[in-house]
């Protein structure tokens, strides 16, 4: 019997996310989103610290920098305090632009909804599963339920844990399993 080697035999594909980072550099300034952090984002009074990250422009970046990014506009989101969806929003389109930013603009109108329906699908199953003997849990969950129910595409994305996701299935479609193991990273 002859065995024969394969074509592709012996030649690696280079993967998504390789063990060692690969060098990344910014050669403008313009690339750079440059902030100033409150170092207690509750204080607006507290000390500033200058923090710079690169601009995503989508399509040409590695998994490892889309992370990266991910990671730097979480830091943004916290230090500047910016809990509701209309800032967050505000936030994303200064930093990316390009293909990640019209991915983004599309992506909120596309994905926004279903998040916000799992929200009030969630927030109606408490609601359903309280047994009422509370009454301030219960009206503290149907205020729940009137809130989520009354999410906009801009307010979903002032929920904790809603800009993260939405920007990996827009940017990282076929880079990742699963987008929650992505935010664990």
């Amino acid at each position: 019997m002859k065995l024969t080697a394969s074509k592709d035999f012996g030649t690696a594909k280079k993967p998504v996310l390789p063990l060692v980072p690969e060098p990344s550099t910014v050669n403008k300034k313009e690339d750079l989103a440059q902030i100033d952090l409150l170092s207690d984002p509750t204080d607006a009074n507290s000390t500033k610290v200058k923090f710079a990250f690169k601009i995503l422009e989508g399509g040409t970046e590695t998994a490892r920098e889309i992370i990266q990014w991910f990671q730097n506009v979480e830091r943004a989101f916290t230090g500047l305090n910016s809990n509701t969806g209309t800032l967050r929003r505000q936030m994303i389109q200064q930093f990316a632009r390009g293909s990640a930013l019209s991915g983004f603009n599309s992506g909120v109108a596309q994905l926004a909804p279903p998040t916000g329906a799992q929200a009030v699908a969630t927030a109606q199953a408490a609601v359903n599963a309280d047994d009422g003997t509370d009454v301030a849990r219960a009206g503290r969950l149907a205020n729940h339920l009137a809130a989520m129910q009354a999410l906009t595409d801009d307010t979903v994305l002032g929920v904790p844990g809603n800009v993260i996701p939405i920007m990996a299935s827009i940017l990282l479609p076929t880079k990742s399993y699963n987008d929650q193991a992505l935010l664990e990273t």
